[in-house]
């Protein structure tokens, strides 16, 4: 287990000189001493002008070295919050007889946090509690890194520094209470079954009811490789696949229903995640924030009924407990598993993903817009074709292994994302330009597919539409920076209100005004369990709206 002296002190070198080749040089035009300056003495304003230079719209034209700044600039300010509160203040010899700053203090810093290592005194390494007012935002510096820009070149680094930050953490039983720092353990672990008997839920137990199927889709039970790539390749239709995720630890030996486990893994609640605020991306209003996980599930999941943990409890406190104001929250579409890589260890890549599928449909309209954009006449579409200044990422560029292994012919991992929520939360009709399998981690959703062939006169596709993003509250506005509408092509969703039509189905001939010829638009429909995978092929309009509140993990693949 590394130290959080140690890994300060790593943090802190690396940092100070990073690799000749790497792209942060670009930020000062290859000035690597005006670069020290600003990163290692002033990293609030290396952070401003990082994030002046992110608010480019798509966030794939983000040049690196901008993501890179933002990345370095937020360990530095981290590391000197954990050195000021234990026992390394940065005020100590740091400047000159004249008042200029010293580099140098850097290389005392780094001599006392190594003293301190090499002591022999502190065996365990340096201990906070969890209380601690700093704590929190310390946490919080480093996972807006992680996910305004994907933290290049410094993930595993940001980890091992928030690792260390928990571990150092005086459990709560060392105060009396239960010990949320005991790790899970394998299968074998009886102290591990016994925690999972008596740890209490996640989520709440309420339900919405399934709903009648009246074209239900096929069902089969631990298919085989070869019969699901028929099955892509050919049929090229929905298929549930049931009996496929049974090993997964999330499943049983690391359980994603428990609040326990959530805690340990979110470092008490503490850790950031965006949250979706509203009822769907397509409403007025709709916005993005980013907020601790306690405060999520404190706020949206739980509706204030309880507390998640003492630090949500802490932020309750100043917030006013369950203030939501009526409003849905929804975490959706998230890489979570990236920005918090112990999570990752708790599901599997189904094998099915690595099937080599089929295109889209010819004469489709995913077909033909990927048509036109080879021609070079549109801008390439995103995944879900939605306001997102958050989480609107390349994906080839935050998972170059990927790019590689395509270069090199090689089957690449899929794109993973994960989606917790209460029920209620819903996803318009819409469309991926990907293969998905979607899992049912816990909880249980309401699924309905629309085939690509569908006429436009019937699924009434939007086009492009002028959008003011609402989730910049989140983020310190650039000094004179203005809130600039935007033109984004939303073809993808559909102007039907399927939400609405599923509250009010007798209202039938208000809907057939409103999108004649929709009602009678065949379709398929699951209700997806817990256990149970969907795989839905690229181009299929789909409505997903939760019965029970859980978690979904997408995988999705071309």
């Amino acid at each position: 287990m590394v130290r959080l002296e140690e890994i300060t002190a790593v943090a802190l070198s690396a940092v100070a000189e990073p690799a000749s080749d790497d792209p942060i040089h670009k930020c000062l035009n290859y000035d690597s001493e005006a670069l020290r300056e600003l990163v290692l003495n002033t990293p609030d304003e290396a952070l401003q002008l990082a994030d002046a230079n992110l608010r480019v719209f798509p966030f794939k034209d983000v040049e690196t070295c901008w993501r890179r700044l933002y990345t370095d600039a937020s360990i530095v300010k981290a590391c000197l919050s954990i050195c000021d509160h234990c026992g390394f203040p940065r005020e100590r010899n740091s400047h000159k007889e004249d008042g200029t700053h010293h580099t140098s203090f850097y290389s005392r810093l780094l001599s006392d946090l190594n003293k301190h290592m090499n002591s022999g005194k502190e065996t365990e390494g340096l201990k906070v509690s969890p209380d601690a007012p700093w704590l929190s935002p310390t946490v919080h510096i480093l996972d807006k890194a992680l996910i305004m820009t994907g933290a290049p070149l410094r993930e595993s680094l940001i980890e091992s520094l928030l690792d260390a930050l928990q571990n150092s953490t005086i459990s709560p039983s060392e105060n009396g209470t239960a010990d949320l720092q005991t790790p899970y353990g394998d299968d074998g672990d009886d102290r591990a079954a016994k925690r999972r008997k008596v740890s209490p839920p996640l989520f709440l137990p309420d339900a919405i009811p399934a709903p009648a199927l009246k074209s239900p889709i096929l069902r089969v039970s631990a298919p085989s490789f070869d019969s699901i790539e028929h099955h892509i390749r050919h049929t090229r239709t929905p298929l549930v696949i049931t009996d496929a995720v049974e090993h997964w630890p999330a499943m049983s030996t690391r359980p994603w229903a428990s609040k326990d486990y959530w805690s340990n893994r979110t470092f008490g609640g503490r850790r950031l995640v965006p949250v979706e605020i509203g009822r769907s991306y397509t409403d007025e209003g709709w916005g993005q924030q980013i907020m601790e996980f306690g405060e999520f599930v404190d706020r949206y999941i739980w509706h204030g009924q309880m507390q998640f943990s003492e630090n949500s409890d802490r932020e309750q406190s100043q917030n006013g407990p369950g203030e939501h104001n009526g409003n849905t929250g929804y975490m959706a579409q998230h890489d979570l598993l990236a920005q918090i890589p112990a999570l990752r260890k708790d599901i599997c890549i189904p094998d099915y993903c690595y099937i080599d599928p089929p295109g889209p449909e010819p004469g489709t309209p995913l077909y033909m817009k990927k048509r036109r954009e080879q021609e070079g006449k549109l801008p390439e579409m995103g995944s879900r074709a939605k306001s997102t200044d958050l989480m609107d990422k390349d994906n080839c560029d935050d998972n170059s292994s990927n790019c590689s292994a395509s270069e090199l012919g090689l089957p690449a991992d899929p794109i993973i994302n994960t989606w917790i929520g209460p029920s209620w939360t819903i996803s318009p009709l819409h469309h991926d330009p990907y293969h998905n399998i979607l899992v049912q981690v816990v909880g249980a959703k309401y699924i309905r597919l629309y085939s690509p062939r569908t006429p436009a006169s019937q699924i009434y596709p939007k086009g492009m539409e002028v959008v003011h993003s609402s989730s910049s509250e989140n983020r310190d506005k650039a000094e004179g920076g203005v809130n600039e509408p935007r033109l984004i092509d939303m073809s993808n969703t559909s102007q039907v209100d399927l939400a609405a039509i599923e509250l009010s189905p007798a209202e039938s001939e208000q809907w057939d005004a409103l999108w004649p010829g929709f009602m009678q638009a065949e379709y398929v429909e699951t209700v997806l369990r817990e256990g149970e995978c969907l795989y839905i092929p690229v181009g299929w309009w789909h409505y997903v709206r939760s019965l029970k509140a859980g978690i979904s993990v997408s995988f999705w693949w071309e």
